[in-house]
């Protein structure tokens, strides 16, 4: 017989096929079906690990630009003082009337304080109280609240209520209760899903860096250790590096953004503190 006409006589065979052919075509259609399925898992999830990172990545730039802004701000309330010499309020006799934290604002450490991951310091942020010109500064205190998961960074601003009588360093921040004056304060959430020093984020828990010229001139960097910030170091400091890791809480592995800046005090560098033979 031919091979021809063997060909055509299996073909033409109702047997069908055996059980062992069966067990083989299955097997490689599941390893094909597996590989083909895992491929289009793994795409899907770069997909979504990419969309996240974008979101970390917009949620630390918008922090960033925020927490920069308000910083750059930061004057003295008098020549010789530092913008991070904050006075807590407390009660005198007679009334306090000094620029002055009141009390109770949320959580934190007491003003002053210059620390890793918050800080207290006079702003130049409102330049306008109810219309009117104000020369008094603003009191700023930011703060990543680590009481929530994951952390979140806050803001807490009270402005000048008198800018028609008061200026600096004779500024009311409120009305006197006890002797002393408490002003009127608004907490914001500046940003989210902070993530320094946490799961999948290598990097440090110090938010907040003080920088400083040293004898030549050259920029140093206060260490960790040193904060926080005692009124001899307050006083040298001319500009705040901000380091801000951001990672939103999800199913994937998805790593932690990392966003550095150092933001001169312009405020301070245009009205140096006085030499001593001056």
């Amino acid at each position: 017989m031919s091979g021809l006409a063997r060909i055509r006589r299996r073909a033409q065979d109702q047997q069908g096929v055996t059980l062992v052919e069966l067990v083989v075509v299955i097997s490689i259609m599941t390893v094909v079906l597996g590989f083909v399925t895992r491929t289009f898992i793994v795409m899907e999830n770069a997909s979504a690990g990419e969309n996240l990172r974008l979101q970390n990545l917009d949620e630390a730039r918008t922090l960033m630009d925020d927490v920069s802004k308000d910083v750059r701000t930061a004057a003295r309330m008098t020549p010789t003082t530092s913008p991070f010499d904050v006075t807590a309020c407390t009660a005198t006799t007679p009334a306090q009337t000094q620029p002055c934290a009141p009390a109770g604002w949320s959580s934190g450490n007491a003003a002053p304080y210059a620390g890793n991951q918050e800080m207290w310091f006079y702003a130049n942020l409102t330049l306008t109280e109810n219309g009117t010109a104000t020369a008094c500064p603003d009191i700023i205190h930011l703060y990543v609240d680590t009481s929530l998961n994951p952390p979140i960074l806050r803001e807490q601003v009270i402005s000048d209520a008198n800018p028609t009588t008061d200026a600096p360093p004779n500024c009311v921040y409120g009305t006197a209760t006890g002797g002393v004056y408490n002003g009127t304060y608004a907490t914001r959430i500046v940003g989210k899903y902070i993530a320094n020093a946490t799961t999948n984020c290598p990097s440090s828990s110090q938010v907040f860096t003080y920088w400083y010229d040293d004898g030549t001139g050259l920029p140093t960097a206060f260490l960790a250790t040193d904060t926080p910030l005692d009124a001899g170091e307050r006083i040298q400091v001319n500009a705040v590096g901000i380091s801000f890791s951001v990672r939103q809480q999800t199913n994937y592995t998805v790593p932690c953004t990392t966003l550095v800046n150092r933001v001169r005090l312009a405020n301070v560098e245009y009205n140096p503190i006085p030499s001593p033979s001056s």
